[in-house]
Protein backbone atom coordinates (compact mmCIF):
# COMPACT_ATOMS: atom_id res chain seq x y z
CA UNK A 1 0.00 0.00 0.00
CA UNK A 2 1.08 3.53 -1.09
CA UNK A 3 1.86 6.51 1.61
CA UNK A 4 -0.43 8.13 -0.27
CA UNK A 5 -3.35 5.71 0.31
CA UNK A 6 -2.47 5.27 4.06
CA UNK A 7 -2.96 8.60 4.56
CA UNK A 8 -6.39 8.30 3.05
CA UNK A 9 -7.09 5.75 5.29
CA UNK A 10 -6.20 7.48 8.09
CA UNK A 11 -8.69 10.39 8.00
CA UNK A 12 -10.78 9.82 11.01
CA UNK A 13 -12.87 12.73 10.81
CA UNK A 14 -16.39 12.80 8.33
CA UNK A 15 -16.46 10.72 5.28
CA UNK A 16 -13.81 10.57 2.13
CA UNK A 17 -16.50 12.44 0.35
CA UNK A 18 -16.49 15.60 2.97
CA UNK A 19 -12.75 16.37 2.17
CA UNK A 20 -12.08 14.90 -1.52
CA UNK A 21 -10.88 17.28 -4.01
CA UNK A 22 -8.79 16.87 -7.04
CA UNK A 23 -5.22 16.87 -5.64
CA UNK A 24 -6.71 13.72 -3.15
CA UNK A 25 -8.04 12.08 -5.91
CA UNK A 26 -5.28 12.49 -8.15
CA UNK A 27 -2.58 11.66 -5.00
CA UNK A 28 -4.91 8.39 -4.21
CA UNK A 29 -4.93 7.13 -6.88
CA UNK A 30 -4.27 3.41 -7.02
CA UNK A 31 -2.79 0.99 -9.83
CA UNK A 32 -5.40 -1.55 -9.88
CA UNK A 33 -7.22 -3.69 -13.00
CA UNK A 34 -10.55 -2.02 -13.15
CA UNK A 35 -9.68 1.45 -11.23
CA UNK A 36 -11.09 0.67 -7.86
CA UNK A 37 -9.74 -0.29 -4.62
CA UNK A 38 -11.77 -0.12 -1.84
CA UNK A 39 -10.72 -0.22 1.80
CA UNK A 40 -11.98 2.12 5.14
CA UNK A 41 -12.37 4.92 2.43
CA UNK A 42 -11.56 4.37 -1.53
CA UNK A 43 -9.26 5.77 -4.19
CA UNK A 44 -9.55 4.94 -7.76
CA UNK A 45 -7.35 5.06 -10.82
CA UNK A 46 -8.18 8.11 -13.15
CA UNK A 47 -6.18 6.27 -15.84
CA UNK A 48 -7.32 3.32 -15.67
CA UNK A 49 -10.88 4.61 -16.10
CA UNK A 50 -9.84 6.65 -19.08
CA UNK A 51 -8.23 3.63 -20.85
CA UNK A 52 -11.45 1.26 -19.99
CA UNK A 53 -13.42 4.05 -21.56
CA UNK A 54 -15.23 5.94 -18.80
CA UNK A 55 -15.86 9.75 -19.67
CA UNK A 56 -16.96 9.61 -15.35
CA UNK A 57 -14.90 7.80 -12.70
CA UNK A 58 -17.37 7.28 -9.74
CA UNK A 59 -15.93 7.79 -6.01
CA UNK A 60 -18.38 6.37 -3.58
CA UNK A 61 -19.08 5.28 -0.06
CA UNK A 62 -22.18 3.44 1.43
CA UNK A 63 -23.68 4.71 4.73
CA UNK A 64 -26.38 3.17 7.44
CA UNK A 65 -29.09 5.72 6.78
CA UNK A 66 -31.47 7.11 9.75
CA UNK A 67 -34.69 5.05 8.36
CA UNK A 68 -35.25 1.76 10.73
CA UNK A 69 -31.62 2.05 11.75
CA UNK A 70 -30.44 -0.12 13.81
CA UNK A 71 -27.47 1.52 15.72
CA UNK A 72 -26.14 5.22 15.06
CA UNK A 73 -26.75 6.04 11.29
CA UNK A 74 -24.44 8.02 8.59
CA UNK A 75 -21.80 5.56 9.56
CA UNK A 76 -19.51 3.66 6.58
CA UNK A 77 -20.67 -0.13 6.77
CA UNK A 78 -21.05 -2.86 4.49
CA UNK A 79 -23.71 -4.28 6.61
CA UNK A 80 -27.05 -3.87 7.09
CA UNK A 81 -30.21 -5.50 9.17
CA UNK A 82 -33.60 -5.99 7.06
CA UNK A 83 -35.83 -3.08 7.37
CA UNK A 84 -32.38 -0.77 7.74
CA UNK A 85 -31.51 2.04 5.01
CA UNK A 86 -28.92 1.60 2.67
CA UNK A 87 -27.93 5.22 1.25
CA UNK A 88 -24.94 5.80 -1.61
CA UNK A 89 -23.13 8.52 -1.51
CA UNK A 90 -20.84 9.32 -4.51
CA UNK A 91 -18.87 12.17 -6.76
CA UNK A 92 -18.16 12.29 -10.63
CA UNK A 93 -14.53 12.94 -11.64
CA UNK A 94 -13.70 13.56 -15.60
CA UNK A 95 -12.15 10.52 -16.96
CA UNK A 96 -10.06 12.40 -19.03
CA UNK A 97 -8.57 15.29 -16.69
CA UNK A 98 -9.58 14.11 -13.26
CA UNK A 99 -11.16 17.14 -12.33
CA UNK A 100 -14.05 16.75 -9.75
CA UNK A 101 -17.46 17.04 -11.08
CA UNK A 102 -19.34 19.42 -8.73
CA UNK A 103 -21.25 22.04 -10.01
CA UNK A 104 -24.85 21.42 -10.19
CA UNK A 105 -25.84 24.19 -12.26
CA UNK A 106 -22.97 22.37 -14.60
CA UNK A 107 -24.05 18.47 -14.17
CA UNK A 108 -27.73 19.70 -14.51
CA UNK A 109 -27.22 21.32 -17.97
CA UNK A 110 -25.46 17.97 -18.76
CA UNK A 111 -28.59 16.00 -17.89
CA UNK A 112 -26.94 13.77 -15.42
CA UNK A 113 -28.00 10.91 -14.01
CA UNK A 114 -26.77 8.12 -12.00
CA UNK A 115 -28.27 5.12 -10.38
CA UNK A 116 -27.40 1.99 -8.38
CA UNK A 117 -28.11 -1.02 -10.04
CA UNK A 118 -28.80 -4.49 -7.21
CA UNK A 119 -27.87 -7.59 -8.11
CA UNK A 120 -31.69 -8.56 -7.59
CA UNK A 121 -32.64 -5.92 -10.53
CA UNK A 122 -34.03 -3.13 -8.43
CA UNK A 123 -32.76 -0.01 -8.96
CA UNK A 124 -32.28 3.45 -6.62
CA UNK A 125 -31.97 6.73 -8.42
CA UNK A 126 -29.47 9.31 -6.70
CA UNK A 127 -29.87 12.67 -6.19
CA UNK A 128 -27.31 15.66 -7.23
CA UNK A 129 -28.11 17.80 -3.52
CA UNK A 130 -26.58 19.82 -0.66
CA UNK A 131 -25.40 18.25 1.97
CA UNK A 132 -26.20 18.72 5.18
CA UNK A 133 -29.32 20.18 4.92
CA UNK A 134 -29.78 22.25 7.84
CA UNK A 135 -26.03 22.93 9.04
CA UNK A 136 -23.11 24.59 7.51
CA UNK A 137 -21.06 24.15 5.72
CA UNK A 138 -22.83 22.37 2.72
CA UNK A 139 -21.50 19.97 0.24
CA UNK A 140 -22.81 18.67 -2.84
CA UNK A 141 -22.91 15.36 -3.98
CA UNK A 142 -25.02 12.39 -5.22
CA UNK A 143 -27.33 10.37 -3.00
CA UNK A 144 -29.89 7.58 -3.03
CA UNK A 145 -31.34 5.34 -0.57
CA UNK A 146 -33.04 1.77 -0.27
CA UNK A 147 -34.91 0.40 2.36
CA UNK A 148 -34.54 -3.54 3.07
CA UNK A 149 -37.92 -5.15 3.11
CA UNK A 150 -38.58 -8.16 4.56
CA UNK A 151 -38.92 -10.31 2.26
CA UNK A 152 -35.05 -9.35 0.75
CA UNK A 153 -33.30 -12.93 1.11
CA UNK A 154 -30.25 -12.78 3.71
CA UNK A 155 -26.32 -13.06 2.71
CA UNK A 156 -23.76 -11.36 0.41
CA UNK A 157 -25.86 -8.52 -2.23
CA UNK A 158 -23.51 -6.86 -4.72
CA UNK A 159 -24.71 -3.83 -7.13
CA UNK A 160 -22.70 -0.94 -9.40
CA UNK A 161 -23.53 2.58 -9.99
CA UNK A 162 -24.04 4.16 -13.15
CA UNK A 163 -23.35 7.56 -14.55
CA UNK A 164 -25.00 8.86 -18.14
CA UNK A 165 -25.38 12.09 -19.50
CA UNK A 166 -27.77 13.08 -21.94
CA UNK A 167 -24.93 12.69 -25.06
CA UNK A 168 -24.20 9.08 -23.92
CA UNK A 169 -20.65 9.62 -21.82
CA UNK A 170 -21.33 7.00 -19.19
CA UNK A 171 -19.25 5.67 -16.25
CA UNK A 172 -19.68 3.04 -14.35
CA UNK A 173 -18.49 1.63 -10.69
CA UNK A 174 -18.21 -2.12 -11.13
CA UNK A 175 -15.71 -3.68 -8.63
CA UNK A 176 -13.93 -6.57 -9.23
CA UNK A 177 -14.11 -9.92 -7.23
CA UNK A 178 -17.36 -11.98 -6.41
CA UNK A 179 -19.97 -12.61 -3.81
CA UNK A 180 -18.01 -14.58 -2.11
CA UNK A 181 -15.22 -11.44 -1.19
CA UNK A 182 -16.25 -8.73 1.19
CA UNK A 183 -14.65 -6.00 -1.37
CA UNK A 184 -16.24 -2.79 0.73
CA UNK A 185 -18.56 -1.37 -0.34
CA UNK A 186 -19.11 -3.74 -2.95
CA UNK A 187 -20.29 -6.45 -1.42
CA UNK A 188 -23.36 -5.75 0.73
CA UNK A 189 -23.87 -8.20 3.85
CA UNK A 190 -27.99 -8.15 4.42
CA UNK A 191 -28.52 -10.14 7.95
CA UNK A 192 -31.97 -10.54 9.77
CA UNK A 193 -33.07 -7.95 12.10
Amino acid sequence: MTEEIKEVEETEEGSILDNLNRRDFIKGAAAAVGGVLFSSSVATNLEAAAHNGQDYVIVSEVVKGSAGSVGPPCQLTSTFKKGEQIVWHAVLFSGSTGEKLNDHKELMDRGMKVQVELENGDTVDMHHSEHPPDESPKIYYWGGSWKISPGVPTGKMTYKIMAEDDEGRTGTLEMFGDKTVDTFPHVLTIEEK
